[in-house]
């Protein structure tokens, strides 16, 4: 009688059906690690573009209305009728830099910047503009002297301490609000709270062809990150600070360094002849172009298999760690200056 034929696997067919399935397991682990990775680098190189964006837009909105002085342009400062008229305070330029110089700057940076913390890191550009904040406030009514309140809308937002500036076509003015201006009445006594008023008097009656811009003293720099430790982040200080939050301000990570070069007007014609860096500037009223050169990072490390050289301000450099970098290079007119 015929035995029938035995039926299942041999250990040969075992053993070939286990190792594929191993070599199956390995590759789609493969797959799960590489598509993490590339969601990963996916993710930091997004961020990364979004933090140079944000960077770049800040930026250029107040280097774009540096120095501005109303509807009268940027031919002469506005008059400045604070007491204290330091450097935070000082409306008679609306834009200055500070380029590195071994562990220090030139020219020198005021000790209101140097003594912040963190404080500016060296080797990096350091600039200062000022500007207005927030809307243009129509005086509803003429002063009636030089000495009065002025008159705007009682939803102004301006407050008690606040520094403005009253301007029209041929003439402004800087002086701090010294009393509740909720019901539209712009006081500006002598004294008042630092850096207060010298005098009540500002020297012109304005009528309501002018309006009333609160002002900031904006300065802009590299220091190290309070949120990502290991790296750099510009910051921003402000003064006044409106806004109560910490100040100085962390507002972008990522950013290790700016380079900075200032466009100037050498021959009136409202176009750049040169550009220099801020120790180079034989007159800062005549820069009417800003070129920020912004070395941006991951903020987090082995997103490389190895280091990967960059070159920032004319050096190529290989780093030491392991994150995505990229240069972001932007031009900016200062509007107030072109003509």
């Amino acid at each position: 009688m015929t035995q029938p034929g035995q039926r299942g696997a041999t250990l040969v067919e075992l053993m070939i059906a286990m190792t594929l399935a191993l070599m199956l397991s390995g590759a789609a682990a493969m797959i799960a690690v590489n598509s993490k990775s590339v969601f990963r680098a996916g993710v930091a190189v997004a961020r990364l573009q979004d933090n140079a964006r944000f960077a770049v837009d800040s930026l250029t909105r107040d280097l774009r209305m540096a120095g501005f002085n109303g509807c009268a342009g940027g031919a002469s400062p506005p008059a400045n009728k604070l007491t204290a008229a330091g450097f935070q305070y000082d409306y008679s330029n609306g834009l200055l830099g500070f380029h590195p110089a071994g562990a220090s700057w030139s020219p020198a940076l005021d000790a209101s910047i140097s003594g912040l913390s963190p404080a500016p890191l060296a080797g990096t550009d350091v600039m200062t503009v000022r500007t207005t904040t927030g809307g243009a406030h129509a005086l509803t009514a003429t002063m009636a002297g030089s000495t009065a309140a002025l008159t705007v809308d009682a939803a102004s937002g301006l407050a008690t301490g606040d520094i403005v500036m009253a301007a029209n076509c041929s003439t402004s003015v800087v002086f701090e609000v010294t009393a509740d201006p909720s019901l539209g009445s712009i006081a500006h006594a002598a004294a008042g709270s630092a850096p207060g008023n010298a005098s009540a008097d500002l020297g012109v009656s304005f009528g309501t062809d002018a309006s009333v811009y609160r002002l900031v003293t904006r300065t802009y720099y590299i220091a190290a990150s309070a949120l990502q430790p290991g790296t750099n982040s510009l910051w921003v200080y402000s003064v006044p600070n409106y806004t109560g939050s910490p100040n100085p301000q962390e507002i972008v990570e990522g950013v290790q360094n700016i380079a900075v070069l200032y466009g100037e007007d050498t021959d009136g014609d409202g176009v750049p002849n040169r550009y220099v860096t801020a120790n180079g500037v034989g007159t800062w009223a005549n820069v009417v172009a800003v070129r920020a050169q912004l070395l941006m990072q991951t903020v987090q490390n082995n997103m490389t298999s190895s280091a990967q050289s960059y070159t920032f301000n004319g050096a190529t450099v290989v780093p030491t760690d392991h994150r995505l970098r990229t240069v972001v290079n932007s031009t900016i007119s200062v509007r107030n200056r072109n003509k």
